[in-house]
């Protein structure tokens, strides 16, 4: 995991619209969301199992990225495509995260385990401790693991309704915090899955655990080439 916050996204697609948005997703949302001055990189998802069909995942510089002139006037400037495909959309989920702690590595693998975490009341103190001091013990030595980090809100960023918001409609905000788990093979996501009902009765949590696979990505160059 590179930079110091993410923006996560979970929707669903109308079916009248998927092929309008598969084609304008790689050429031209992902290009442009990564013209953005501290948008790191850009990934796009598709379920593997249950949950919301499609997961896309920005890493930013820092969580005021998430708020910046630039970013905000790129969401009130959309393209006639933009409109077009945004209307489609479904079911988003959309939050900003700053992050907490990460692993060393940075892999980008071909899944990654979404872990939406919820406190049950009065829990969120000792959540966000175990995610900033004792996550790295405990994720680190998960079978399959290569790379995770973990990431608790900053709704601000997310809340201010910009003319793409006005497109999509409603959007829920995730939960308070998250958990990323890159993984090469999905054959582990079992063994995964059980560590984490296990961990939310322990931490008095609710959590939320999807298996998504890799469709595509782009990631900003030194030099100004993505």
């Amino acid at each position: 995991m590179i930079g110091g916050a993410v923006l996560a996204i979970w929707f669903d697609v109308d079916p009248s619209g998927k092929e309008e948005v598969e084609a304008w997703y790689p050429r031209q949302h992902l290009p442009e969301r990564l013209s953005v001055p501290g948008f790191l990189r850009g990934r796009r998802y598709a379920v593997a199992g249950d949950g919301p069909a499609f997961f896309t995942l920005y890493e930013t510089r820092d969580g005021g990225v998430l708020s910046s002139p630039a970013y905000i006037e790129s969401l009130n400037s959309p393209t006639d495509w933009t409109r077009r495909s945004l209307s489609a959309f479904r079911g988003m989920i959309r939050t900003a995260y700053q992050r907490l702690a990460s692993g060393a590595a940075d892999t980008v693998a071909s899944h990654v385990l979404t872990v939406r975490i919820k406190p049950d009341s009065g829990r969120g103190p000792y959540v966000r401790q175990w995610l900033q001091a004792e996550a790295a013990s405990a994720l680190g030595g998960l079978a399959g693991v290569s790379a995770w980090g973990s990431y608790v809100s900053e709704s601000g960023s997310t809340s201010v309704v910009t003319e793409e918001r006005k497109i999509v409609g409603e959007v829920s905000a995730a939960t308070p915090f998250l958990t990323l788990l890159e993984i090469g093979d999905a054959g582990v996501e079992g063994a995964l899955r059980e560590f984490w009902p296990t961990w939310g009765r322990k931490m008095a949590a609710e959590t939320t655990v999807n298996l998504y696979r890799l469709m595509y990505g782009l990631a900003w160059l030194p030099g100004g080439t993505s």
